[in-house]
C-alpha cells in the first residue's frame, strides 16, 4: 500500500477503548492498547496515502449466539452485522481531504 500510495487499513475495536468498566481491566487494556496503535500507524503512514481507520463497536451484534443469550431484547438493541459492513466500506471510499480516523457505531437502542 505505501508503495502504491493508497489503501485502507481499518480496525475493528470496542468501546472498552474508550470507556473502561469495573472487573475488565485486560480487555479494557488490550483495547485501549489497539487505539494507540491504530493511531500510532495512521500517523506514520498517512502521509503515505494510506488511510488507517478504527471503528469502534458500541453496542451488540446481531448474531445467533447473541440472539441466544439475550432473548428478550428489541431488534434495535442489536447492531447489524451487513450494516456494520457499509460503515466500514464507506470509510474506505472517503476523499483524502476528509478522512475519518475513528467511528463510533452503535444501534439506534443502546443507551449512551
Amino acid at each position: 500500500m505505501r508503495a502504491a500510495g493508497k489503501g485502507n487499513i481499518v480496525v475493528i475495536g470496542a468501546t472498552a477503548s474508550v470507556k473502561h468498566g469495573a472487573n475488565f481491566a485486560a480487555f479494557t487494556s488490550a483495547k485501549a492498547a489497539q487505539r494507540a496503535l491504530a493511531q500510532s500507524i495512521a500517523k506514520h503512514v498517512g502521509r503515505e496515502g494510506v488511510h488507517v481507520s478504527l471503528v469502534i463497536i458500541d453496542g451488540v451484534i446481531d448474531i445467533p449466539r447473541t440472539r441466544e443469550m439475550l432473548p428478550d431484547r428489541a431488534d434495535d438493541f442489536f447492531l447489524k452485522p451487513d450494516d456494520i459492513a457499509q460503515s466500514v466500506f464507506s470509510i474506505t471510499q472517503q476523499p483524502k481531504s476528509a478522512w475519518t480516523f475513528e467511528l463510533d457505531v452503535r444501534p439506534f437502542g443502546e443507551k449512551w
